[in-house]
């Protein structure tokens, strides 16, 4: 091969690597763009707010998705975990019980906060231990854990809300704050915030290098003395605990704890994670393509607003974001021959 086509072959290798790294961003943009030009409703600041609003809660759940998902794994459990911590924490904080019987005056919102998060925590570390200890299908496990938690959740609540008011600590991690005229949502700025941690650890610890080794090969990484075990199943207590923290905000936000609160996140998270560039087989993607994933689709949810559609749509673009995820996955792994799209080399945690 001469000179020039060695330069040629490295600059379309570049190209592909630029477009196949900043692909869902640029798609994020455009549609940004396309959403202002044609609604004029959506320029607004409060406008963007709102959707960063609404992101917060997809955000934290699909940021969980995605360390299960690294290692080759699954979550199905995670809308469950959002109603029912919502429900938990709702009940303690109200004081009342599934039959309006009183317990104990109620208890100060930090306390059911900490119950709520170490029942996530703990739940997801116990669908951890059965997948690795029992060799069980995270797919089943997930699911039937699923179906538990929705269950209590309704069982508690009776099928209604349980509302709550407010006390400090519950108005300020959903509260707002003026930068510059505009209102900031504090549960945008903490679920940032929970990305940048999660980055780090991805990024820059023995732990996320070991969970990437997983999704890689988990004989390999266990032959090569990763304890594969004990690191999935704090990934999966990661996820119950990230999944307990959006039911917290979801119920602060709105006041109610209901068996309703996580309705469609595990599907919208899971697209979130795919669509941001990570692999359905694990070992390779990265946690800030989730964000932007996840941004995606809230905008594509507020457009079908701002273009008037009909709220039933929202069900059908569910369905057709999970399908071209899905799509999308297929063909960065090279399946689809007459595609040529592939996924970058599996930089840790970009």
């Amino acid at each position: 091969m001469t000179e020039s086509g060695t330069a040629v072959g490295r600059s379309r290798a570049f190209l592909r690597s630029i477009i196949s790294g900043a692909g869902p961003a640029l798609v994020l943009i455009a549609m940004a763009a396309a959403l202002w030009v044609m609604s004029p409703a959506f320029r607004s600041p409060t406008s963007l707010m709102l959707i960063g609003l609404e992101a917060a809660a997809l955000g934290l759940v699909a940021a969980g998705q995605t360390f299960v998902i690294l290692t080759g794994g699954i979550d199905l459990s995670v809308e469950a975990m959002v109603s029912f911590s919502g429900v938990i924490a709702a009940i303690l904080i109200a004081g009342t019980n599934a039959s309006g019987g009183q317990i104990a005056g109620g208890f100060p919102s930090w306390v059911a906060i900490t119950i709520a998060l170490a029942l996530g925590l703990g739940i997801g570390a116990g669908q951890g231990v059965l997948i690795t200890a029992f060799r069980m299908n995270p797919l089943i496990v997930t699911l039937g854990v699923r179906s538990i938690l929705l269950g209590a959740a309704l069982v508690l609540s009776r099928g209604s809300g349980i509302y709550i008011k407010k006390d400090d600590l519950l108005g300020f991690i959903t509260g707002r704050f003026e930068v510059f005229g505009i209102n900031i949502p504090i549960p945008l700025v903490l679920t940032v915030i929970v990305y940048v941690i999660c980055w780090v650890v991805l990024k820059r610890t023995k732990f996320g290098r070991y969970t990437y080794a997983i999704g890689g090969n988990e004989t390999a990484a266990r032959l090569s003395g990763v304890r594969t075990h004990l690191v999935k199943l704090s990934i999966y207590g990661i996820s119950g605990f990230l999944a307990a923290l959006a039911g917290i905000l979801v119920m602060g936000r709105l006041e109610s704890g209901a068996y309703q609160n996580g309705t469609n996140l595990t599907l919208m998270s899971v697209a979130a994670v795919v669509i941001g560039g990570t692999a359905l087989t694990g070992g390779i993607g990265g946690i800030w393509g989730t964000l932007i994933g996840v941004f995606m689709i809230r905008l594509v949810d507020a457009g079908l607003v701002y273009m008037s559609f009909p709220s039933q749509a929202k069900e059908i673009m569910i369905g057709a974001i999970i399908v071209l995820a899905v799509l999308i996955d297929t063909a960065r792994r090279g399946q689809i021959p007459w595609l040529t799209l592939r996924l970058r080399g599996g930089d840790p945690g970009d």
